[in-house]
């Protein structure tokens, strides 16, 4: 019981609670940023937000929930399990981020997101300041 691997467990409710959550931030960040949309296409925009917020939300709610539920078969306790479970969820998080970021069809994806954001700022600014 000393080992720091466990085979984690994975359940129907995790999967759903993940899909669940990636569908409502795409869903806020799609209805809420029409200028973006508007530069970069509906599709594009939906995807890359999608690539965007995986990591962190498959992070939460896969990883870590798989890994918690898996020292607690194994007969950890309570708190041991949640602290383990995070470092398994912060491990993913950074590796797939950085996968998202620099791997390159993700990463072509996350700057023309990035793009669009600095162009939208960009002009708020300018307009703003009377430059437009």
């Amino acid at each position: 019981m000393s080992a720091f691997i466990v085979d984690p467990v994975f359940t129907q409710l995790q999967v759903i609670a993940f899909a669940g959550l990636l569908v409502f931030g795409v869903l806020v960040q799609f209805f809420f940023s029409p200028r973006r949309r508007e530069i970069m296409g509906s599709a594009k925009f939906a995807l890359a937000s999608a690539v965007i917020a995986t990591p962190g939300i498959a992070g939460v709610t896969l990883v870590r929930g798989a890994y918690r539920a898996g020292y607690l078969a194994e007969g950890r306790g309570f708190l041991e399990a949640n602290l383990r479970s995070i470092v398994w969820m912060s491990g993913f998080i950074f590796l797939s981020q950085m996968a998202v970021r620099f791997v390159p069809p993700l990463s072509w994806l996350s700057r023309d997101l990035s793009n669009a954001g600095k162009a939208v700022w960009g002009a708020r600014l300018n307009r703003w300041m009377g430059r437009a």
